[in-house]
C-alpha cells in the first residue's frame, strides 16, 4: 500500500523497516554462531540456527503483515531520520562484529573474513549517515578543475618521495635486524595462532598490520622486500597526509614546503625503508586523522569528522601511537572548550561525529583490550618509565625528584630532533634535524608557542608536544628517543616550513612582496637540504654497512640469506661463540622458515662432519675453517663479504 492511500503510511514504512532490521540482526547472529561452531556430519540442526530462522520469520512478517496500530502510534512519535538509521545500523554492525570477534576467539577460529566484513560495513554505514556532502560528483569535478596545477605538483612530489622510499628497497639496507625477523615470524604465525583475530596485539603491532604483513610474504617470499613494502607505503602516504593537514592549519604555500621537506628527509626515508619500527606508520596516520577532525570542526562537516575517528580506531590495529593521539584530540576538545568557546561550540555535533566514529570502529578492538590488557600495556611493561622500575632507580642513584629526572627525560626526547645521532635502528652520525633545518625549527617553533592562542596553531603545538611529552615521560631508554620521535617529525616539518615562509616574509621576500625571490629562496633552502640529506642517507650510510646495531646483527642476515640458497637435504654445522651463534637473531629463521643449523663450540677439527656436509664459520672461527679447509681438499670455499670485509666462509665437504 502507498502513502497516499495510507495517511499512516510512512508510520506503517517505519515499523516493517525496524523489523526487517531486527531479523536481519537475528539472522546475523545465527550465522555467526553457525560460522564459528565446529560442524559436525550427524548434527540435525546446527547450534544456534534457531536464531536465523527466528530472524527470518520476523523479517518475512514484516512485510506480510500490517503493523498494529499501537506499534504505528508508537513510531509516528519516534523522530526516526535516515541519519538516524545509518547511525543504529553502524552501531549494529559494530556490535555484531564485536560479539563475532569474541565468539570466534573463544571457539578458536582462525577465518575473521565475516567479522571483518561486518566491521568494515559498520563504519560504512556510519559515513553514510553523513554523506550528503561527501557524494557530490560535480562539487568534485569543480573542485578538481580549480586545484589542477596544486594536485599535480603534490603529486610530483610524493611520486619523488615514492622513487626515494623504493629504490633497491629489498636489498637497500643490505642486511635485515633481527626485529625486522621477529615481525616477519610473528606475521607468519597469524594463519594459525591468535594473532589469526585481527584484533590481536603483537607487542603493540595490530593483527589486522601483521596479517598484511603476511600476505606480502606469501606473494613475495620470506625476503627483506616484503617486510618492509608496508613501511615504504606509509612513508609515501605520509607525505599527503601532511600536506592535507598543513594546509588546512597554515596554507597551501607552507604546506609544499612542508610535504617537501618530509620527502626528502634522511631519517624519515630510513625508516621507510625498514620493518623493525613501528612509529613510521604514525606519521601518515596522525596527520590524516588531525586533518579530518580539525576540518570537521572548522568547516562543520561531520563526515569529515567521522572519518577521522574511524581512522584513529583503525590506527589501534597498527600500532601503539594510537593511544598518544586519543589522549592529544581529547584534551584538544576540552581545551577548545575553555578558550576556544565561540570556535567550537557550533561545530560539537561535529566533535561527537568524530567520537561516535571512534567508538563504532574500534569497538572491537577495544573488547579485545578489556579481555587482553597485557597485550595493550606490551611495550610499557617492557619500556616503561614507571612500570620497569627505571625512574626510582634513577631517583635513588642520583638523589633527584621525580620532576627533574622525568625533565631531563622530555629534554632528552626533544633533543633527539635536533643534537643526538640517529642511532638506534639507524646508525647515523647526524640528528634527525641537522644544521640548517635544526636553525630553522628552534625559530618555527618560537613562532608557533607565540601563536597558541589560535585553534590552528594550539592544534600545530599539540600535536608536536604530545608525542614528545609522552615519549620523555613514559619510555626509556633515552636512546630510543631517536626513532621513537618520528611520531613528532611531520609536526617539525611543519613547523620549519613555517619559519622559512616567515623569515623570507620579515626579510621582504616574501610571496605577496616577490614572488621569484622567494621561489629562489626557497628553491635553494630545499636544494641545500636534499643534497645534504641523501648524502647522509645514500651516500654516507646506506652503503657503509652500519645498519644492524652491531656485527652479530648482521652476521645474523647474511648467515640467514646464504642458508636460504642452500638445499634442504644439506646437514649445516655453525662454527659458533658465545657472541655468534644460531639462535641469537630470528632473521636467521625467517629468511630460513626455521631451517636447522647445528651449532659447534668445539674445534672444527673435531667435527665428524661427512661428504656433502656444510660448515659455516662466524667472523671469529673464519681463519680457523679456513686453515682446516687446506687439510680437505676437494671442497668447496664460500665467502660472503660485509663491505669489503669477510664476514662469513662456508665449506661444502667434497
Amino acid at each position: 500500500m502507498n502513502n497516499q492511500e495510507h495517511p499512516g503510511g510512512q508510520d506503517v514504512i517505519k515499523a516493517r523497516r525496524f523489523f526487517a532490521f531486527l531479523g536481519l540482526i537475528f539472522v546475523g547472529l545465527g550465522q555467526i554462531y553457525l560460522f564459528a561452531f565446529p560442524a559436525h556430519d550427524k548434527t540435525v540442526l546446527p547450534p544456534y540456527s534457531w536464531l536465523s530462522i527466528i530472524g527470518v520469520i520476523i523479517l518475512i512478517s514484516s512485510q506480510m503483515f500490517r503493523p498494529a496500530r499501537f506499534v504505528q502510534v508508537i513510531f509516528s512519535k519516534l523522530p526516526v531520520s535516515g541519519s538516524l538509521t545509518w547511525i543504529l545500523a553502524a552501531i549494529t554492525l559494530s556490535g555484531l562484529a564485536t560479539w563475532g570477534t569474541f565468539i570466534f576467539s573463544r571457539l578458536g577460529r582462525t577465518n575473521y573474513i565475516p567479522v571483518v566484513t561486518l566491521w568494515v560495513a559498520g563504519w560504512v554505514c556510519y559515513l553514510a549517515a553523513f554523506s550528503k556532502p561527501f557524494f557530490d560528483a560535480a562539487k568534485l569535478r569543480d573542485w578538481f578543475k580549480t586545484h589542477r596545477n596544486e594536485i599535480l605538483l603534490v603529486a610530483a612530489v610524493m611520486l619523488f618521495g615514492f622513487a626515494l622510499r623504493f629504490y633497491k628497497l629489498g636489498l637497500l639496507p643490505r642486511v635485515m635486524d633481527g626485529d625486522e625477523g621477529r615481525l616477519g615470524l610473528a606475521a607468519q604465525s597469524t594463519l594459525a595462532s591468535d594473532l589469526s583475530n585481527p584484533f590481536a596485539l603483537w607487542e603493540n603491532f595490530g593483527g589486522i598490520y601483521l596479517q598484511g604483513v603476511n600476505v606480502l610474504i606469501s606473494l613475495f617470499g620470506a625476503t627483506p622486500l616484503a617486510l618492509r613494502l608496508l613501511p615504504a607505503v606509509s612513508g609515501t602516504l605520509a607525505i599527503l597526509a601532511i600536506y592535507l593537514l598543513s594546509r588546512s592549519l597554515t596554507g597551501p604555500r607552507v604546506a609544499l614546503i612542508t610535504a617537501i621537506l618530509l620527502t626528502i628527509s634522511h631519517t624519515h626515508i630510513h625508516f621507510s625503508r625498514i620493518a623493525a619500527v613501528g612509529y613510521i606508520h604514525a606519521t601518515w596516520l596522525v596527520p590524516l586523522e588531525l586533518y579530518f577532525f580539525f576540518s570537521g570542526v572548522n568547516k562543520r562537516s561531520s563526515w569529515r569528522a567521522a572519518v577521522g575517528g574511524i581512522l584513529l580506531a583503525i590506527h589501534y590495529t597498527i600500532y601503539l601511537t594510537s593511544q598518544v593521539i586519543t589522549g592529544l584530540v581529547l584534551v584538544y576538545a576540552l581545551l577548545a572548550l575553555v578558550f576556544f568557546r565561540a570556535w567550537i561550540r557550533p561545530a560539537l555535533r561535529q566533535v561527537f561525529a568524530f567520537f561516535g566514529g571512534f567508538l563504532v570502529a574500534a569497538s572491537p578492538e577495544l573488547l579485545y583490550i578489556t579481555f587482553h590488557p597485557e597485550q595493550f600495556t606490551d611495550r610499557l611493561a617492557q619500556n616503561g618509565t614507571f612500570q620497569t622500575g627505571w625512574l626510582a632507580n634513577t631517583m635513588a642513584l642520583t638523589g633527584q625528584s621525580a620532576v627533574v629526572v622525568l625533565g631531563q627525560r622530555v629534554l632528552h626526547a626533544f633533543l633527539s630532533l635536533i643534537y643526538y645521532p640517529a642511532i638506534d635502528f639507524y646508525g647515523s652520525s647526524v640528528p634527525m634535524l641537522t644544521f640548517l633545518s635544526a636553525s630553522l625549527f628552534l625559530i618555527g617553533l618560537g613562532l608557533i608557542l607565540w601563536k597558541t592562542n589560535s585553534p590552528k596553531f594550539m592544534l600545530l603545538n599539540g600535536y608536536f608536544w604530545a608525542p614528545t611529552l609522552a615519549i620523555g615521560i613514559f619510555a626509556i631508554p633515552p636512546s630510543a628517543d631517536s626513532y621513537r620521535m618520528l611520531a613528532a617529525l611531520p609536526a617539525a616539518m611543519m613547523v620549519v616550513a613555517i619559519a622559512t615562509d616567515y623569515l623570507l616574509d620579515t626579510f621582504g621576500l616574501g610571496w605577496a612582496a616577490n614572488r621569484p625571490a622567494y621561489l629562489l629562496s626557497t628553491g635553494f633552502i630545499l636544494t641545500s637540504l636534499l643534497a645534504f640529506n641523501l648524502w647522509t642517507y645514500y651516500g654516507d650510510f646506506v652503503g657503509h654497512c652500519r645498519y644492524g646495531d652491531n656485527l652479530p646483527s648482521r652476521y645474523a642476515s647474511y648467515l640467514g640469506s646464504y642458508v636460504r640458497t642452500i638445499k634442504s637435504e644439506n646437514t649445516i654445522y655453525m662454527l659458533s661463540s658465545p657472541e655468534y651463534f644460531y639462535g641469537s637473531h630470528d632473521s636467521v629463521d625467517f629468511l630460513t622458515g626455521y631451517r636447522q643449523i647445528i651449532n659447534v663450540h668445539r674445534p672444527v677439527s673435531e667435527l665428524q662432519a661427512v661428504s656433502g656436509e656444510i660448515i659455516i664459520a662466524n667472523p671469529d672461527r673464519i681463519d680457523e675453517l679456513a686453515d682446516w679447509a687446506r687439510t680437505q681438499p676437494g671442497g668447496e670455499l664460500h665467502f660472503e663479504y660485509d663491505c669489503n670485509m669477510p664476514i662469513l666462509l662456508s665449506y661444502r665437504l667434497p
